[in-house]
């Protein structure tokens, strides 16, 4: 992986695109209703709801995030176990752009709030070179998950419609596939 004083995977910077939303847009209003991967059911719970939340959360704020990694795949039932060394779940991604939780994160602050989460800076020697990564201990209920958060770079400010093909352009630059026999 290429790192940058901001992260651009194999160089590229993400253009915060929002055709495939936009393509969704049309279609419904073509067909009336349209429900893409009608097929899709998580298999799982396991932080499902906690991870539906934080997601939500981040959309709420207008932020273009994206889980990469096994965790999407062991919900859905692709996979019979997720790994991402530790406790953690997943890679959690969101793209750079005016947001005031980045001065939280680039400003390396102990612990903050976005919405109903706490986010706890967790000692991590393994990212402490690296600006974009960092680990943190996020807290709701009385559930706490560990996310390795990136931060992509973008060219221009990038809103929560862009979701899906951040995480196209993730899967394309940067995704690791596993695979089970």
């Amino acid at each position: 992986m290429y790192f940058s004083p901001t992260l651009r995977p194999r160089g590229k910077r993400y253009d915060r695109s929002d055709s495939l939303f936009t393509n969704q847009e049309d279609l419904v209003k073509r067909a009336g209703h349209a429900v893409c991967l009608t097929e899709f059911t998580p298999a799982r719970l396991d932080h499902l709801g906690f991870v539906n939340r934080l997601l939500q959360t981040f959309c709420e704020i207008d932020i273009c995030c994206a889980h990469v990694n096994t965790y999407s795949a062991y919900i859905a039932g692709a996979l019979s176990m997720y790994s991402t060394g530790g406790n953690t779940i997943s890679q959690l991604y969101i793209a750079r752009g005016y947001s005031p939780i980045l001065d939280n994160i680039y400003n390396k602050l102990s612990s903050f709030q976005i919405g109903p989460f706490t986010l706890a800076r967790t000692t991590s020697g393994q990212y402490a070179n690296y600006r974009d990564y960092s680990m943190f201990a996020n807290t709701k209920w009385d559930v706490t998950v560990q996310f390795p958060l990136g931060v992509v770079d973008v060219t221009t400010t990038c809103g929560s419609k862009s979701n899906i093909n951040l995480l196209e352009f993730l899967w394309d630059t940067t995704a690791i596939f596993a695979f089970q026999m």
